[in-house]
């Protein structure tokens, strides 16, 4: 009984997990709010392990790489190419640049990650903090909804003040319930990129992030005492994250060609005001 009642509750999460990823309504903020939730009905978990958190967000970083794969490896191969083959260089200068600014809209949230790795795992236990920063959330995509549209500027066209803005969006994300994804495509729309040269730049930024944060807790993980007792409810929850990461995507790529970013706006707020006034 116990065994089903964690592939239920873990599933759910994973699932999650996965819509809530690349949908801007904030993946973490929403693990906290589900989990104050079953905790309410008597399910309990054991809500410090960071185990769970690695897993379903290593499901959502291998389903937005393989939505990406072709372009991540056009962008490796040009970057190396670039590197070391002199007389290409002016043939791959623009995927050289855009590999630049990717490394560089990386450092705010890489820095923030090792200097405040411990406020942000106490963040995860606040549920109220949560319901305060998805009305952050709904702020951005509100945003977006009202002036984000109007930038024309493509990939060829982003330059460093981008990089580093969307950066310092994608830093405030680390905070559960600021949506990675709305933050950063924010801060992109708002600064005069295309909502698709915004939003791929947002999910090729996640990447590194994300794979960096599962690097620094691959030991945690390792050594987790709840991994061999929940390793189905885990793999369950792992699979389901990665596949609805991967429908999830495809669906948020649909309302921002509908210019319709404000349904999220209008949940986030629904969301934050029930974790504030209610758990």
């Amino acid at each position: 009984m116990k065994l089903i009642q964690d592939i239920i509750v873990y599933g759910i999460l994973g699932i999650i997990q996965g819509v809530s990823e690349p949908i801007p309504i904030s993946s973490s903020g929403h693990l906290v709010i589900f989990k104050a939730i079953f905790e309410k009905f008597g399910w309990t978990f054991p809500t410090t392990d960071i185990t769970f958190e690695v897993l379903v967000n290593t499901g959502s970083l291998i389903a937005i790489m393989f939505y990406y794969r072709k372009d991540i490896a056009r962008l490796f191969v040009s970057f190396f190419t670039y590197i070391f083959k002199k007389e290409e260089r002016n043939r791959e200068i623009v995927n050289f640049r855009y590999c630049i600014l990717l490394i560089v809209a990386t450092i705010p949230a890489a820095i923030g990650g090792v200097l405040f790795n411990d406020y942000i795992e106490t963040a995860f236990s606040n549920v109220k903090l949560v319901g305060c920063t998805l009305l952050i959330t709904a702020l951005f995509l509100t945003l977006i909804h009202l002036y984000g549209y109007k930038g024309k500027r493509t990939e060829r066209s982003i330059n460093l003040w981008d990089a580093l803005r969307m950066g310092c969006f994608q830093l405030v994300a680390l905070l559960p319930g600021v949506s990675r994804s709305g933050s950063t495509i924010t801060g992109g729309m708002l600064g005069g990129l295309e909502q698709k040269t915004a939003r791929d730049f947002s999910f090729f930024m996640f990447m590194p992030v994300s794979f960096g944060a599962i690097i620094l807790k691959v030991k945690d993980f390792l050594t987790a005492n709840t991994l061999a007792q929940l390793w189905l409810p885990y793999t369950i929850a792992f699979l389901l994250s990665a596949v609805s990461t991967y429908i999830a995507l495809h669906l948020l790529f649909k309302i921002l060609d509908k210019k319709k970013m404000n349904y999220f706006a209008i949940y986030c707020v629904c969301m934050g005001l029930f974790a504030l006034l209610i758990l």
